[in-house]
């Protein structure tokens, strides 16, 4: 992090604005996240800066689709847990049969089942985490007023790209946003139309392996005709920030 900075926030906003996000997305790391929280700590403009941030990053997990464990997984990882007590066994008259050879019968048959459904519902979990997704880029684009206009998460193990829009940009039914990823060589390369929909989902043709960042521009309803980029205004972007730095 430039000394500079750290001494004037003032003289480089754009900066301090990339720090900020990098820090409220958790990819600041080692001594220059240890700088950084020194300076939020003097620094108000900063703070107000981060906070912003993480107020914006705060509706990131409602891109993703909910993922709820089924009611048993979820009792039995509480009691292994400790968070939950195993319900009390309930005594019966069939407790008589206790030292009769017909009840061991039965409980090694039942502890064999119990332990074929342990094991289904252990591979059923582990199934539900290895599929459930997981952001491998995160991005949020701004308008001019470097106000959050549309959030972006990425998953490169699945290839999908999921959005959520958080501006009031007003379309006529001839009008339509359209995505575009921003190589650091060559044109801009189109990631989708999104129309008029406040959330959605895409499946780019290409990776977003090195694309620094993300723009949204204004197009006819069908994207723009022109392969090479965008016809219309670009009115929201930001940098594809690596959630794995």
């Amino acid at each position: 992090m430039p000394g500079d900075a750290l001494m004037d926030p003032r003289r480089q906003p754009d900066l301090i604005d990339r720090l900020a996000a990098e820090y409220a997305v958790g990819t600041l790391r080692a001594g220059a996240r240890r700088r950084f929280e020194q300076l939020i700590r003097h620094d108000a403009d900063v703070r107000t800066t981060v906070e912003r941030w993480q107020r914006y990053l705060a509706d990131l997990p409602a891109l993703q689709p909910a993922s709820a464990p089924l009611p048993e997984i979820l009792c039995r990882v509480e009691v292994q847990l400790g968070w939950r007590r195993p319900e009390p066994r309930r005594r019966t008259r069939w407790q008589q049969l206790w030292h009769g050879t017909g009840f061991w019968r039965v409980a090694v048959a039942a502890t064999a089942i119990v332990a074929v459904v342990a094991i289904g519902l252990n591979l059923r979990l582990a199934r539900q985490l290895r599929e459930a997704p997981v952001a491998s880029a995160v991005a949020v684009l701004q308008d001019a007023q470097a106000q959050a206009a549309v959030l972006v998460t990425w998953d490169a193990r699945t290839g999908t790209l999921s959005l959520k829009r958080l501006d009031a940009t007003p379309l006529t039914s001839q009008q339509a946003l359209q995505l575009w990823a921003l190589p650091p060589d060559g044109h801009p390369r189109s990631l989708g139309v999104i129309g008029h929909q406040r959330a959605m989902r895409l499946m780019p043709a290409q990776p977003l392996a090195r694309v620094p960042a993300l723009a949204v521009s204004v197009e006819p309803r069908g994207g723009s005709p022109d392969p090479n980029g965008p016809t219309g205004p670009v009115i929201f972007k930001g940098a594809l920030i690596d959630s794995a730095l």
